[in-house]
């Protein structure tokens, strides 16, 4: 065997035992995510508990209105549009076996970017907006001067997301949910 060979063959030995092992097997498609029978059964019984797919779509779409509001009142140079549609997707997780959808909230942006003196204010008024809502849990992916990245979630699943850098961006997530027709 020449030398030029061995690294082909390793690569090739390589890509094989990732594809037969830390993935599953060969057969990926059936179970991606090796969930559990008791964990999908514990995912569709939480579903019906949760407010419905619409309710919750309606009560998110307002807090991010809301959101885009105060931060305007704050910084009056933003102004918001709507960049992106509303996505209906399916659940992942255990969740992905079960009735449950979600909805992507349209994309709202301002081109001009919250400035940095007002950032902290924007902040606490999304933080505010989305208290009484249960959703408290902030997780900070990015903070310096001109560049803020932020998502606050709820232990249900909804999230909403706040960012500012080239331009500043609020949108959401509902969390999976039964629609009205299903629960």
């Amino acid at each position: 065997m020449t030398r030029p060979i061995v690294p082909l063959f390793a690569a090739l030995a390589t890509t094989l035992t990732l594809l037969t092992t830390a993935c599953g097997g060969l057969d990926i498609m059936d179970n991606p995510y090796n969930h559990t029978d008791d964990e999908i059964a514990r995912a569709a019984a939480l579903l019906p508990t949760l407010p419905a797919l619409e309710d919750t779509e309606a009560e998110l779409t307002a807090a991010v209105l809301r959101i885009a509001d105060a931060a305007t009142a704050i910084a009056p140079e933003l102004v918001w549009e709507q960049r992106r549609e509303r996505r209906q997707i399916g659940c992942g997780g255990a969740f992905g076996k079960t009735d449950g959808l979600e909805i992507d909230l349209p994309n709202y942006v301002s081109p001009i970017p919250i400035p940095d003196a007002a950032w902290p204010r924007v902040l606490q008024a999304a933080r505010d907006i989305l208290a009484p809502l249960g959703i408290t849990e902030l997780t900070v992916r990015v903070d310096r001067p001109g560049d803020h990245d932020v998502v606050v979630t709820s232990s249900d699943g909804r999230h909403v997301d706040l960012g500012s850098k080239v331009a500043a961006l609020v949108s959401g997530r509902t969390g999976c949910r039964l629609p009205a027709a299903r629960s």
